[in-house]
């Protein structure tokens, strides 16, 4: 079924490996992953991968997966979640994209944003299967990266960056940040 936007998406056992190995976001570990290990991954119970397509463009726009996750939350980031003070979790249930790609020629023209709209309509709507408040991303430490994931609501994981800040020996620019998502967020 297409989204209005003429989006749809197809888990990666459907999906011709030869159509799979053709895709590329300009990133070779995000295109190899998806061409030798999603299929494994998804197969096993690990990662969820769906290729996403689109009825105007040949052959995958892009592609995304994801697993169940949890993560720990500092003080202010419950209070802005709303989250009584009674509720006691160690760590909150989340969504985690694993990945997220999207075709070289097709970045900077808001399919991303259209990857992520498909991801939270998923994620609203099996809300009655997993409970998941938010959604989490470890994000290239890349700032056209950064600032895409800013753009859609995202913000920098307090509690991973204290906890971040507080094991690493050197000033070392860490590869990837943790981000997160209230998935009512902007509703």
């Amino acid at each position: 079924m297409l989204s209005e936007a003429g989006y749809g998406y197809l888990p990666i056992t459907e999906v011709n490996p030869t159509t799979l190995e053709r895709f590329s976001c300009g990133k070779p570990r995000l295109d190899e992953f998806l061409a030798t290990q999603a299929l494994a991954l998804h197969e096993a119970r690990l990662g969820f991968t769906n290729v996403v397509f689109h009825q105007q463009f040949e052959g995958p726009v892009g592609y995304f997966t994801l697993a169940n996750d949890a993560i720990k939350l500092n003080t202010s980031e419950k209070f802005d979640l709303g989250v009584d003070e009674h509720v006691e979790l160690a760590a909150f249930p989340a969504v985690k994209i694993g990945r997220l790609a999207v075709h070289q020629d097709l970045q900077r023209t808001g399919v991303g944003a259209a990857l992520m709209a498909l991801l939270l309509g998923d994620i609203l709507n099996t809300a009655g299967l997993s409970a998941a408040r938010l959604i989490v991303v470890d994000a290239d430490n890349d700032d056209a990266v950064l600032g895409f994931y800013k753009k859609l609501g995202f913000e920098t994981s307090l509690w991973a960056e204290d906890m971040a800040r507080n094991h690493t020996k050197k000033r070392v620019r860490p590869a990837t940040i943790k981000m997160h998502r209230d998935v009512f967020k902007g509703l």
